[in-house]
C-alpha cells in the first residue's frame, strides 16, 4: 500500500499572471528524540529538500513554509505540477541521515513525533528566466538548455483528502474541536471521537474529578503496552526497572503498568517531563466517565503519535541507562489500549497547576507549541 502524506501549495505573489510551475519539495516537520550516552536529547525539526534532483531550482524550500499560508493541493489546483523522482522512502532515509549529523554518537534509538513528511509545491514561472513566484524574483540568469526536460515530467494532482461531516455518530449533535484537533467531542452525549479513514471511532474517556474541581482540564493518554525484551508488565516491574526507592506494595504486583503521554502539543522537553512525571505516579483512574466541566485544552496529539514516544519514555525512566540503552534495539514496545484521561488544573496568571501531582505547565509553553 503506498504511503499517505499531505500535499500542500505554497502561495504565489498575486501580481504574477503567468502559468505557474509547481516544483515539489519533501518537508520533514516534527520532534526528533534521540537516546545517546548523555541521555535523551530532543529537538524540533522543520526541514525540506528537493523531491526532484535539479540544479536549477533551490535545494530546499527555506523559510517559505513558515511565512506562507499553505493550502491543500487538489485536482482543482491550477498550474503545471512537476512529478517527484525521489521516492517517499528515500526522502525519509535522506532526512534521517542528515539529522543524524547533529546528534552525538552512538545513537541507541530515535523517534520522530509530529506530521513527519509532507509534499510541498512551490510556485515558479518562466519569463526569459526562471522566477520564484512567491518572492517574484529570478532564480536563474536565463533559461538553461536542459530545463525543459525537467518541466516535461508533470503529474495530475488527485484529491486524496476525505471529508466527514462533524456530526456525533451516537446522538447526531455537532462535534466540537479546534482545526488541528486529534479528538472531537460531543458535549451533548459526553463522548469523544477519533477521526479515522473510515469515519469516527469512539474513545473511552474519564475525568479525574478527585484531583480537584478546577476550571481547566488537560487531556492525557494512558496507554497499556506489550513490552518485549524486559519484564515490565506490572507496576512492581516498572518500579524495579526505574530503580524507584518507594516501597513496593502487594497491589503493585497485580496492577498493570501504563505509560502516560500528553494528548496535547507541547515543547519537546516538556512533553518528556510530563510523560515521566505521570508515568512514575501511575495514577489510579477513578473518576467520571464523561467530559469535564469548564474549559478543556484541545487534544491535538493523536494517540498514534503518542504511541511513538513509548520507547523514549521507557529510556527516560529505566536505570541505569548504560545497561539499558545498548539494549533498546532489542526491546519492542507495542501500544495495545489507550484511555483518554482529563486531569483538572488550577490556573494562575502564568501557569496551570495540578497541586496533588505537583505539576505546572506554563502558559507561554502552550502558546509556543501552537505551530508545531
Amino acid at each position: 500500500m503506498p504511503p499517505t502524506y499531505f500535499r500542500y501549495l505554497l502561495p504565489h505573489n498575486p501580481t504574477v499572471d503567468r502559468e505557474l510551475i509547481y516544483f515539489p519539495f519533501w518537508r520533514f516537520k516534527g520532534i526528533l528524540y534521540s537516546c545517546v550516552n548523555a541521555g535523551v536529547v530532543s529537538r524540533f525539526v522543520d526541514s525540506s529538500q528537493q523531491a526532484i534532483k535539479s540544479t536549477h531550482f533551490p535545494f530546499s524550500a527555506g523559510i517559505r513554509p513558515q511565512v506562507g499560508k499553505l493550502t491543500f493541493a487538489t485536482e482543482k489546483s491550477k498550474g503545471r505540477f512537476l512529478r517527484p523522482d525521489i521516492p517517499y522512502a528515500d526522502a525519509i532515509n535522506l532526512f534521517k541521515t542528515s539529522l543524524a549529523r547533529f546528534v552525538p554518537k552512538p545513537i541507541y534509538h530515535q523517534s520522530y513525533i509530529g506530521e513527519i513528511v509532507s509534499l510541498l509545491y512551490a510556485p515558479f514561472y518562466l519569463s526569459g528566466r526562471l522566477f520564484d513566484a512567491m518572492q517574484n524574483k529570478p532564480v536563474t540568469s536565463g533559461i538553461p538548455d536542459n530545463l525543459e526536460d525537467t518541466l516535461s515530467r508533470t503529474e495530475k494532482i488527485e484529491n486524496r483528502t476525505r471529508l466527514f461531516a462533524t456530526i456525533c455518530p451516537a446522538c447526531g449533535w455537532d462535534l466540537d474541536g479546534e482545526k488541528d484537533a486529534a479528538v472531537l467531542i460531543c458535549k451533548n452525549c459526553q463522548t469523544a471521537w477519533q477521526p479515522t479513514k473510515k469515519g469516527f471511532k469512539k474513545l473511552p474517556l474519564i475525568c479525574l474529578t478527585e484531583m480537584g474541581r478546577f476550571k481547566t482540564s488537560f487531556p492525557f493518554w494512558r496507554i497499556a503496552a506489550d513490552v518485549d525484551g524486559v519484564s515490565m508488565g506490572s507496576v512492581a516491574d516498572f518500579r524495579r526497572l526505574a530503580n524507584i526507592s518507594q516501597p513496593a506494595e502487594e497491589k503493585d504486583t497485580e496492577a498493570r503498568f501504563h505509560f502516560w503521554v500528553p494528548a496535547f502539543k507541547v515543547r519537546p522537553k516538556m512533553l518528556l517531563t510530563l510523560s515521566r512525571r505521570l508515568t512514575v505516579a501511575q495514577i489510579p483512574v477513578n473518576g467520571d466517565k464523561k467530559l469535564p466541566e469548564g474549559a478543556m485544552i484541545p487534544a491535538n496529539l493523536p494517540v498514534t503519535e503518542a504511541a511513538q514516544t513509548l520507547k523514549i519514555v521507557f529510556a527516560e525512566l529505566v536505570r541505569p541507562s548504560r545497561i539499558y540503552f545498548p539494549r533498546l534495539s532489542q526491546i519492542q514496545i507495542v501500544a495495545r489500549q489507550a484511555l483518554l484521561v482529563y486531569i483538572p488544573f488550577n490556573e494562575d496568571h502564568h501557569d496551570y497547576i495540578q497541586p496533588k501531582l505537583n505539576i505546572g505547565i506554563g502558559k507561554k509553553l502552550l502558546k509556543l507549541a501552537e505551530n508545531m
